[in-house]
C-alpha cells in the first residue's frame, strides 16, 4: 500500500482509488534539475546530422586539414577555402581514446590514420574543447575577447563579425565581471533567442600554433554546410 493511499485512509477514512492515485502521486515527487554548468555544457555539445533547413547543425565546429588557420584574420583571408574545411566536431571520441585503442591492438606506430588523427586534432574533439570552456566559465584561465575594431585594417574588406574569444593556457582567477562577460558572449551566440535554432549560431574552434594559447572561438558566419560537413573531424576515420 502506498504512503499516499494510507494518508487518505487516515484523513478521510477512505482509500484513494487507483485512478486518482495516478493523478496525485506525481505531485509528491521532487522536481529535479541538472546543475546549471552541466546544462551549459550539454548545450555546447548539441549536434544533429542533416540539412540545416531540417534543423541540422552543431554549436561547435572545427576546420579539418587547415592547420595554417589559427586566427580570424587567417580565416577571413581564405574564407571560401576554409568554408570547405568546416566540420562538425566529434563529440565523444578523444585523442586519449585513440592512443588507448592503438595500444590495445599492439599497433603503436601502426595505423597511420590514428597517428594522423592524434597529430592533426589535438584537443579537437567537442568534449575536450567544452572542458576548456568550462574552465573559462569557472574563471580559471586567462582570456581576451577581441571585438571588430581590434582586428587589422584589411579585415574590413570582409563582411563578417570578427569577434573572437582567445583562451590562454595561463591559469588565473577571473573576477565576476569578466565571468559575466564570458557567459554573455557564449550564451548570445550559442542559440537564437527568437527563432528555431539554425547552424548560423555557434562557434568555430581554431587551434593555436602559439604554445601560450589553447585556441580561439570565432563566430560562425553562415549557416551553410559543405558536403563533407558531417564527416566529423577526428571521429572513426581510422576504421576505413
Amino acid at each position: 500500500m502506498s504512503l499516499l493511499r494510507q494518508l487518505f485512509r487516515q484523513k478521510i477514512g477512505k482509500y484513494l482509488t487507483e485512478d486518482l492515485e495516478e493523478i496525485f502521486f506525481p505531485f509528491l515527487l521532487l522536481e529535479r534539475h541538472p546543475p546549471q554548468p552541466l546544462l551549459q555544457d550539454i548545450k555546447l555539445l548539441w549536434f544533429k546530422p542533416g540539412s540545416y533547413k531540417e534543423g541540422g547543425g552543431c554549436v561547435l565546429e572545427c576546420l579539418e586539414g587547415s592547420n595554417y588557420c589559427h586566427t580570424i584574420e587567417d580565416y577571413a583571408e581564405n574564407y571560401r577555402e576554409n568554408f570547405e574545411c568546416r566540420r562538425a566536431m566529434a563529440p565523444l571520441r578523444s585523442v586519449e581514446y585513440m592512443r588507448e585503442e592503438q595500444e590495445q591492438y599492439h599497433k603503436v606506430g601502426g595505423y597511420p590514420s590514428i597517428r594522423r588523427a592524434i597529430n592533426d586534432y589535438p584537443e579537437n574533439t567537442a568534449v575536450d574543447i567544452v572542458n576548456i570552456i568550462r574552465r573559462v566559465r569557472n574563471g580559471e584561465l586567462d582570456v581576451a575577447i577581441t571585438e571588430n575594431w581590434d582586428c587589422s585594417e584589411n579585415i574590413d574588406l570582409y563582411d563578417i563579425d570578427t569577434t573572437t574569444l582567445i583562451i590562454y593556457r595561463e591559469e588565473c582567477t577571473l573576477n565576476d565581471k569578466w565571468k559575466n562577460n564570458i557567459e554573455n558572449f557564449l550564451d548570445e551566440h550559442m542559440f537564437p533567442k527568437y527563432s528555431q535554432f539554425n547552424n548560423e549560431y555557434g562557434f568555430i574552434w581554431l587551434a593555436s600554433d602559439d604554445e601560450e594559447i589553447y585556441g580561439r572561438l570565432i563566430l560562425k558566419q553562415e549557416r551553410g554546410m559543405n558536403e563533407n560537413y558531417w564527416n566529423r573531424a577526428g571521429a572513426d576515420d581510422f576504421y576505413f
